[in-house]
């Protein structure tokens, strides 16, 4: 079953005011698990919207007012008749749908159009019959979850007063008692037509020789034989029965004539037509008969048929909740172990103070000057957007001035412009620290050293993280010697049945908005030095900057570190008085596999003694329709499937997007992404390929697989493009906006020169500022990129 948004929306409003959670399983029947709060639903297959609330609709009600023991006890009430839980269903539906609607007002019109579904597909076994030819109870059933709104089925007087009473149920006893009164009607109701039939049935086919009728019986006796002539011929049986029949006679009309003289007979009591026996003894039936509601019995099988049987079963998985102390490192403590290693390197003689001071000048001077345009610039952005939402407006003052002219002109009040106030914005950064950046480092670093300059100039709040999972690292991190991930008191997230199974993460902090200025020069030393320890490129011997330990690059795991600096979003929002935030993600490849969910297991240890423990196991969406969830921020995100795609890729694909879903839902932040593409040509064109998207999501490869006119010419273009601009921004999916990158050489800042051949022209000058400023941007894309998505 596929959940459009017609078919959650109103669902999810009943969960989110409510402490409820909706899980659908291959169940026959809703139920509820008042522990956990969790509503069971089962799968359903060719759900309307209307139907889909009216039916979760329904059973929320059972979940908010139906009580679990006492439904439990009314169940297993072996003092009651076999059929009053049927009665008992009519009653309490009536009463939990009256409270539902009554707190959900918008559920009363999925009710009313959902009814009408079931009606339209028979539901409850009344095509073609008279509805006011039925039992009470089949009426009172139908009438009650119409929401008393099908005024053609029609009650008596006396029954008026029952469904009165329906109409005004509130608590769970007073159903009990109700249904106890409704039931001994309907025993006498149903009795008497039921009596009514058979008697009209009796009289139609005759009486029998005993008084007691049976359907079985007939006026036909079906062993005659014929004669010669072809005529009826009695068989022997049949003679002997008529001799029989006129021997009674004869003793019926000896027994009247002996009660002459007035004297009254022995068996005047007794019935004196088989008509009267057969009324004494179908009546003396009343006591043991079972009355029923067809109509709900009816529906209670129909709903099978709405059960999808084929469909694959629902995997629900939470968000682990983070273990802080084991996830972030502060500043302090990362620029502490920098600081303390480049003066051992120092006091060693590989480079001295100077060299590293010539290394902070050169930075400054090649992006000071751009940093502070860019400063400019985006105030200008936001002085743009303001003013596009600036509008006059009178003050109620009047404008001396103007006053001469009211008569021509009732417009004599002074005039003000009212310009709203500007959004406030903050920025936290995820830098992947995974062996594959080794090569992008240095200009990721430096790109990301001028975005923070940046920020700092124009007071924007932010925040620098590298993420990675190097055991070496969070050794050094906290101090220790001996770590064991699989310990709970280690691990990143938490480890319960049923959670997402991730592995560990760290979040090292380099910058932040709250350093003083002395601590963020220091801070920018110590990150330009680590710049220059990758820039291996230009020959090793030549690099005199080496890095501490603590900085080993190891793998990505992307969707770890997005739920967990998920966790600091509210309160970076809240301590910097934020309006938006924004989450800026540089990485150069896919997520870490991150598909596993715990499950508990058991298993004897070597004392014969049941043992449980949790473990995790990989699933896909071949095989389980994925749900990921946040019970206490009320988050689901349904992973999709694609055929067309490896599902084990696919799958974490999937997962990653949940992570950005939910930050985007949860940490109310835009996400941009920014993809650095190797330097190598054809890494960059198969990158292009495959994770370039249109609007439509489709790719290159996508339009190659499928033989569309044109793909050729399109990665021709895209190709160009890229080459000349350095960057390509894409639509991919879970970004706010997404933008794949030159790596390598193309990713550092360079100083940029006015070149003009020849002779100096006005034109050739005007030519060359407009390329200088032109490779600024290029050279800086993630500050220029980042600067225009913000100030929108």
């Amino acid at each position: 079953m596929s959940f459009t948004v017609e078919q959650k929306s109103l669902l999810t409003k009943l969960m989110a005011s409510e402490n409820l959670t909706v899980e659908h399983q291959k169940i026959h029947t809703a139920k509820f698990d008042p522990v956990n709060r969790v509503l069971y639903l089962p799968i359903w297959q060719d759900m309307t919207g209307f139907m889909y609330d009216h039916l979760g609709g329904h059973e929320v009600g059972h979940a908010l007012y139906t009580p679990a023991d006492g439904w439990h006890d009314a169940a297993l009430d072996k003092t009651k008749d076999k059929n009053f839980k049927s009665f008992l269903n009519v009653v309490e539906d009536a009463r939990i749908e009256k409270k539902v609607t009554r707190k959900f007002p918008g559920l009363k019109s999925s009710f009313r159009k959902g009814f009408q579904e079931l009606l339209d597909r028979d539901f409850f076994g009344i095509q073609y019959k008279n509805v006011n030819k039925l039992p009470f109870i089949e009426r009172l059933n139908l009438y009650t979850k119409s929401q008393y709104t099908a005024d053609y089925i029609k009650f008596t007087t006396e029954e008026m007063v029952y469904v009165t009473k329906v109409q005004n149920l509130e608590t769970w006893e007073e159903v009990l008692a109700l249904t106890g009164e409704i039931f001994d009607y309907s025993k006498d109701e149903q009795f008497d037509m039921q009596m009514e039939n058979q008697m009209r049935d009796f009289e139609m086919f005759g009486d029998d020789s005993d008084g007691d009728y049976d359907e079985s019986d007939s006026d036909y006796d079906y062993d005659t034989e014929e004669d010669e002539d072809g005529q009826p011929q009695q068989s022997d049986q049949s003679k002997k029965s008529d001799e029989e029949s006129e021997q009674q006679k004869d003793e019926s009309k000896s027994s009247t004539e002996s009660t002459e003289d007035g004297e009254e007979s022995e068996d005047e009591t007794e019935p004196t037509s088989e008509l009267d026996r057969f009324k004494k003894s179908v009546e003396s039936q009343r006591d043991q008969f079972s009355p029923e509601c067809k109509t709900d019995d009816s529906y209670r099988k129909n709903e099978n048929s709405l059960l999808d049987a084929k469909c694959k079963p629902y995997l629900y998985v939470d968000v682990p909740t983070i273990n802080a102390k084991n996830v972030f490192t502060s500043t302090k403590r990362v620029q502490e172990l920098l600081s303390e290693y480049y003066a051992n390197q120092i006091t060693d003689g590989a480079f001295d103070n100077a060299y590293a001071q010539k290394l902070v000048n050169d930075f400054k001077n090649k992006n000071d000057r751009y940093i502070g345009l860019l400063a400019k610039e985006f105030e200008m952005r936001k002085a743009a957007k303001a003013f596009s939402k600036s509008k006059l407006s009178d003050t109620g003052d009047i404008d001396i001035n103007k006053l001469a002219g009211y008569k021509f002109d009732d417009n004599i009040f002074r005039k003000v412009m009212l310009t709203p106030k500007g959004k406030s914005h903050g920025l936290v950064l995820l830098l992947d620290c995974s062996g594959s950046m080794s090569e992008n480092m240095s200009g990721s670093i430096e790109q990301i050293l001028v975005l923070t300059m940046f920020c700092r100039k124009v007071n924007i709040p932010f925040r620098v993280f590298g993420f990675t999972d190097c055991v070496e690292t969070f050794k050094i991190d906290r101090n220790i010697e001996r770590y064991n991930e699989y310990d709970n008191s280690n691990r990143s997230f938490s480890n319960k049945v049923g959670e997402l199974g991730f592995s560990n993460v760290q979040l090292r902090e380099y910058l932040n908005s709250k350093m003083s200025n002395v601590e963020f020069t220091k801070s920018l030393r110590n990150m330009i030095l680590l710049k220059q320890s990758y820039t291996i490129g230009r020959g090793y011997s030549r690099n005199r900057v080496g890095r501490p330990l603590s900085e080993n690059l190891s793998n990505t795991p992307l969707v770890q570190a997005i739920f967990a600096v998920g966790s600091i979003m509210e309160n970076f929002r809240q301590t910097n008085n934020l309006d938006l935030t924004s989450l800026v993600i540089v990485h150069d490849g896919d997520a870490d596999n991150s598909a596993y969910n715990n499950v508990e297991n058991e298993y004897k240890n070597s004392d014969s003694e049941i043992v449980k423990r949790i473990h995790s196991y990989s699933f896909d969406v071949r095989t389980y329709n994925v749900v990921v969830r946040d019970r206490k921020n009320k988050f689901e995100y349904a992973m999709k499937m694609d055929n067309k795609k490896n599902y084990s890729y696919f799958t974490n694909e999937e997962l990653l997007r949940s992570a950005l879903e939910w930050i985007r839902v949860v940490g109310k932040s835009k996400v941009f992404g920014f993809f650095i593409l190797a330097s190598r040509n054809y890494h960059a064109k198969n990158a292009i390929r495959n994770r370039y998207h249109f609007d439509d999501g489709s790719t290159i490869e996508d339009m190659r697989r499928n033989n569309t006119v044109g793909a050729y010419d399109k990665e021709k273009e895209l190709i160009k493009k890229f080459k000349q601009e350095k960057f390509l921004i894409t639509n991919t999916a879970g970004y706010n906006s997404f933008y794949l990158i030159a790596g390598g050489a193309d990713l550092e800042t360079e100083e940029e020169q006015i070149e003009i051949d020849g002779k100096v022209t006005s034109h050739k000058l005007k030519t060359a500022f407009m390329k200088m400023a032109k490779k600024k941007q290029v050279n800086r894309v993630l500050v220029s990129q980042f600067i225009q998505g913000m100030a929108v």
